[in-house]
C-alpha cells in the first residue's frame, strides 16, 4: 500500500492557507486549520515553531507522540515527519514559519548551536516558563505589529532579524530547562562536516562556486561532500553554492551602486554573459531586470509612506 506523504514547505502553505505574512523564506499565520495535511504523513521541509495559545494538540513525530498545550511550544523541523495530527475544538496557535534556505543561512552555526538542533530533532517540545511566555508573546506582537506597518526599504531584513532573536530565545529555554552537559556528544560526523561547509560557504559569499575546492577543504570527495549535504540538508552541495552566490549577487544588486559588470568582476564570473545567465537562472530575470523591479519596488513603498491618508489629509 502507498502512503501519501504531502510536502510542507513555504511555497504549500503560501498556495493553500491564509498567512498573515510571507516573503519566500518566512511564514507568519494564527491559524492552524488551513494548513495542508494529509491522513497519512507530512514531511516538514522548513522549520515550524508552534506555540500554542489555548486548547490542546496532539500528532505523532517520527516515532515519538506529542501533546502540545497551553504555553508549551513545538518546534518542527526539516525532515521530520508529522502524522496523526488532531486538536481540540478551542485550540488557538501562533505559527511561525522559516524556509531550509533561511535557516541555515542565518543562524549561528556554532558547535553549541548545532547540538541545541540535534537536541531538538529528538525533543521537539518546550514547556516554556511564565518569563519565556511573556517574551515571546511580545515578539509575536511586534512581527504584527510590523505587518500592520509593513514600510522602508529594510522591512524584509527587519522581520527576519526579528524571527532569528525569537528563534534564539527558544534556543535559550530549550538549554534553560535541561542539563547543559545533556548536549555535549550529541552531535554526529556527518553535521560536523555539513555545519563545516556551511562555514566555508559564508566566508566565500559565493566566490569559491566549485564543489571540489570545497571538498578538498573538507578532506573528503565531491561525490561525497553532495550526498551528505542531500542527506542533512535536502539539498546538494551544489545547490548550496549557488543559493550563497545569489545571495550575495542580490544584495550587492539591491543595495550598491556597482555596475552589472562590476558586479560581474567582483564574483569572479568568466563574464557578463554568463553572469547574465546565472542571475536569470536563479531568478528568472536577468540582473537589469532585477535591479529595476527592486527599485520600482521601493519607490512604490516610498510614495505608499509619503502619501497621507484621507483621515490625515482631514
Amino acid at each position: 500500500m502507498t502512503v501519501n506523504k504531502l510536502k510542507v514547505n513555504i511555497e504549500s502553505i503560501v498556495n493553500e492557507a491564509k498567512t498573515d505574512y510571507h516573503d519566500g523564506d518566512i511564514v507568519v499565520m494564527d491559524n492552524l486549520k488551513d494548513i495542508p495535511v494529509t491522513p497519512d504523513m507530512c514531511q516538514m521541509e522548513m522549520l515550524l515553531i508552534v506555540y500554542c495559545a489555548k486548547g490542546h494538540a496532539n500528532c505523532r513525530i517520527n516515532e515519538s507522540t506529542y501533546r502540545l498545550e497551553e504555553g508549551n511550544i513545538l518546534l518542527c523541523l526539516p525532515h521530520t515527519f508529522i502524522t496523526n495530527m488532531n486538536t481540540s475544538d478551542d485550540i488557538e496557535l501562533k505559527i511561525l514559519g522559516l524556509s531550509n534556505n533561511a535557516l541555515y543561512r542565518s543562524m549561528d552555526m556554532s558547535k553549541d548551536f548545532w547540538n541545541i538542533i540535534l537536541y531538538a530533532s529528538q525533543n521537539p517540545l518546550i514547556c516554556l516558563n511564565n518569563e519565556k511566555r511573556i517574551l515571546l508573546n511580545k515578539f509575536h506582537d511586534l512581527l504584527h505589529f510590523k505587518l500592520s506597518n509593513a514600510h522602508g526599504m529594510f522591512h524584509k531584513e527587519i522581520m527576519h532579524s526579528l524571527f532569528q532573536c525569537a528563534f534564539y530565545e527558544l534556543a535559550d529555554a530549550l538549554v534553560s530547562c535541561n542539563d547543559n552537559k545533556r548536549f555535549s556528544g550529541v552531535i554526529r560526523q556527518g553535521d560536523l562536516l555539513f555545519r563545516r561547509y556551511i562555514e566555508l560557504l559564508t566566508e566565500s559569499g559565493g566566490m569559491e562556486r566549485s564543489v571540489k575546492a570545497y571538498a578538498e577543504k573538507l578532506c573528503i570527495t565531491p561525490k561525497y561532500l553532495s550526498s551528505l549535504c542531500k542527506k542533512v540538508s535536502g539539498k546538494t552541495a551544489l545547490n548550496w553554492i549557488h543559493q550563497f552566490t545569489i545571495d550575495t549577487i542580490i544584495k550587492r544588486l539591491k543595495y550598491s551602486n556597482m555596475t552589472i559588470k562590476e558586479i560581474s568582476d567582483s564574483m569572479n564570473f568568466p563574464n557578463i554573459s554568463f553572469f547574465g545567465k546565472f542571475v536569470k537562472s536563479q531568478t528568472g530575470m536577468s540582473p537589469s531586470e532585477y535591479r529595476k523591479r527592486m527599485c520600482s519596488t521601493d519607490s512604490i513603498k516610498k510614495h505608499d509612506e509619503t502619501v497621507p491618508t484621507k483621515e490625515q489629509a482631514e
